[in-house]
């Protein structure tokens, strides 16, 4: 298959619970990249705005892998307004141009979700990270080592774990995507295999049973959630910074940016051998409220999205309208495991 390594290494990309919403089909030098909406129908992906995030990342390691195999890439997002489906036609240029020094990081790329270690960034660290954004037009990175800071976005993150375990479309999204043991993980190739969710022995045992959505809501009225939150902000507390990736603007274009920019900042954070964990849920569940969408949220927990959105806008100055992601980054051992991902033939067609 013409450009295989190439797209081999495009869907090394994250995305909501690896749903991996993509397909590709090549017509000679030219690929087109199509959004798959009914795979990832969680609240959190209203209006495909984190599918196209996850675009936007598979777009960034294309880009990036092309360059190591000589090519430049023309990209065009939403060229065809008749197809809504379709995210970009990406033309392969090959000539000569220098490799990204970001490529070898693609393969190694992986979501950490251990507790990490703590500590500080060095001030190298921090300019690598914060230097990504100039590669983006609109594009930002904040982050925070404050230990005060810290505290208050980690309550943000809490409130996140908290609303899975309150809100039954949440929790039935997520639990559909776990894949529950090795065979399962193998044979589906996507979801969240059980490892990746580095959960104590404890937890391992309790997790399956809160499967049941009925045993859900009466353990609520013992505090199970809020258990579940504290348990959370202790991960994001141990962070060596949490911070915000950001792109002025709100519509599809802006998502697919800020997925760019999200994939750079990871890659480099690989390449400085950085522990890694995006924290998107919250900020999509934000831009969801924000938008009036609050159909399947309870008005206590609409309030409680907005004082969170108020503390992060506040915090990382995040200007009203921009597309925004959190993350945590810092130190610790290797994953459990890395993600599966579907194989190449399985999404793409040629013409």
């Amino acid at each position: 298959m013409k450009y295989r390594e190439v797209l081999e290494a495009a869907v090394r990309a994250p995305s909501g619970d690896n749903c991996q919403p993509w397909r590709f089909v090549i017509d000679g030098d030219v690929i087109r990249i199509f959004n798959l909406p009914d795979k990832d129908t969680s609240l959190f992906n209203h209006r495909q705005r984190a599918s196209f995030v996850a675009h936007g990342a598979l777009l960034e390691n294309l880009s990036i892998a092309a360059s190591a195999h000589g090519y430049t890439l023309d990209i065009s997002l939403f060229p065809d307004s008749s197809a809504p489906n379709l995210v970009a036609a990406v033309r392969m240029n090959k000539g000569s141009t220098s490799a990204d020094p970001l490529s070898p990081c693609i393969p190694k790329r992986c979501t950490n979700r251990k507790r990490y270690n703590g500590g500080s960034l060095s001030t190298a660290e921090t300019q690598t990270l914060l230097a990504a954004a100039e590669r983006i037009p609109g594009g930002k990175v904040a982050l925070t080592g404050s230990d005060r800071e810290k505290s208050e976005i980690a309550d943000v993150i809490a409130l996140n774990d908290r609303l899975i375990f309150e809100n039954e479309h949440l929790h039935a999204f997520l639990f559909d995507h776990v894949r529950w043991n090795d065979r399962e993980a193998r044979e589906r190739a996507d979801g969240l295999d059980i490892k990746t969710l580095e959960l104590a022995p404890p937890d391992s045992f309790a997790f399956p049973l809160l499967k049941s959505w009925p045993l859900v809501s009466f353990l609520k009225q013992f505090g199970v959630p809020r258990i579940i939150a504290g348990s959370a902000r202790k991960l994001a507390l141990s962070a060596a910074a949490i911070g915000v990736i950001s792109v002025s603007g709100k519509g599809d274009k802006e998502c697919v940016c800020a997925g760019r920019l999200i994939e750079r900042v990871w890659l480099e954070a690989t390449r400085l051998d950085l522990s890694f964990q995006l924290m998107t849920g919250i900020t999509l569940l934000m831009r969801r409220v924000l938008d009036g969408e609050t159909e399947k949220l309870s008005p206590q927990h609409v309030e409680q999205i907005r004082k969170a959105y108020g503390t992060v806008a506040s915090r990382f100055g995040i200007e009203d309208g921009s597309v925004f992601i959190m993350f945590r980054v810092g130190r610790c051992g290797p994953p459990s495991v890395y993600s599966m991902r579907y194989p190449i033939d399985k999404v793409v067609e040629a013409r």
